[in-house]
């Protein structure tokens, strides 16, 4: 029988990180292949509406689409995920409960991002980015597993005299 403990609650926490750590990797190295090269088509290119591309290239594909042209804020979102889910990753492996709800909270954060971005992917951009949903998939992924680090570290704990008992 599959027993759900903290431990593993934190190794699949990382594993999901590390997907999204690679995905906002590969989002990051396509950005700046782009920026070199306008010629340069990477692989998650498939159609015309399915092109990671066309999300990256976009007004929304720098600084959350909200800051400016002029703001230190205006880097690839992808340099945002490499932080996030690195500070994630990390924060994943403490077994404390204010780290929990802080990544509960930032993840919170990051599906609401997710929610605006796919939002405007598919109502103002009439597009499918393969990368951007994978990055929605991980992050909803990690939205369960936190609840579900918090609901272990919160449970009351028995005590082994009284168990045995």
């Amino acid at each position: 029988m599959f027993t759900l403990t903290v431990s593993r609650v934190n190794s699949l926490l990382t594993l999901c990180c590390l997907v999204g750590l690679g995905l906002s990797l590969y989002a990051y190295t396509v950005e700046l292949q782009i920026e070199r090269n306008e010629k340069y088509s990477p692989m998650c290119d498939i159609s015309p509406q399915m092109s990671c591309s066309k999300a990256f290239k976009s007004p929304y594909g720098k600084g959350f689409g909200i800051f400016g042209k002029f703001s230190t804020l205006n880097q690839p979102n992808s340099l945002f995920g490499l932080m996030f889910y690195s500070m994630m990753a990390t924060l994943a492996q403490s077994n404390s409960k204010f780290p929990a709800w802080f990544m509960l909270m930032a993840i919170f954060l990051s599906n609401l991002l997710s929610l605006y971005f796919a939002y405007i992917l598919y109502f103002v951009l009439y597009d499918f980015c393969v990368v951007c949903v994978g990055t929605y998939v991980v992050n909803i992924l990690n939205l369960l597993l936190i609840q579900a680090k918090l609901k272990l570290l919160l449970a009351p704990r028995q005590d082994p005299i009284k168990k045995a008992n």
